[in-house]
């Protein structure tokens, strides 16, 4: 008999401790849920600028100077730009912005040519595209004059931006 009862205990003592954990949890989900604050620390439904995108494009010098015969360069930078964000984040998370570069106004005698046509840009991220001009040994420097280079931005939603430059060649 002895021996029933102390198995009797031990299953007593089993039930009474899932009991209690079980009391434990199911108060503690509960007690959570309370304990919430009753509006979120952000606004609901969240403010992205959605498709409110534009971007900028900036050389990294004003003017390349190069002598005939030669090769000079520079970094067009891209970025992106949301002017009517409300709030810390910049632009909607969930594009990743296309833009298409293209050049006009190479000086004739000239090959310009940029690194990459078409720039990806994530929307905290900025990205470059390397501007280089070739000019031929044939090229004569007329009175070095400076030529306006062009490189034109344009991005999938039809937004486009320009950056303005200087390229002269000469005997310097």
């Amino acid at each position: 008999m002895n021996m029933v009862t102390r198995r009797d205990l031990h299953k007593i003592l089993a039930v009474g401790f899932l009991v209690i954990t079980l009391a434990l949890v199911v108060g503690g989900i509960f007690g959570n849920v309370e304990a919430q604050p009753s509006s979120p620390p952000y606004p609901f439904p969240p403010t992205f600028p959605v498709n409110n995108f534009d971007f900028t494009v900036t050389p990294s010098t004003t003017l390349i100077k190069i002598q005939q015969g030669e090769a000079g360069g520079l970094v067009v930078w891209v970025a992106p730009y949301c002017p009517n964000s409300t709030t810390t984040i910049r632009c909607d998370s969930t594009v990743l912005q296309t833009i298409t570069l293209t050049i006009s106004g190479c000086p004739s005698g000239a090959y310009c040519v940029l690194d990459r046509q078409q720039v990806q840009l994530p929307p905290d991220y900025e990205a470059g595209s390397n501007f280089i001009i070739y000019t031929f040994s044939s090229v004569t420097a007329t009175n070095n004059q400076v030529a306006s280079i062009t490189v034109t931005g344009v991005d999938q939603f039809g937004i486009s931006h320009s950056a303005t430059f200087g390229v002269i060649i000469c005997d310097c």
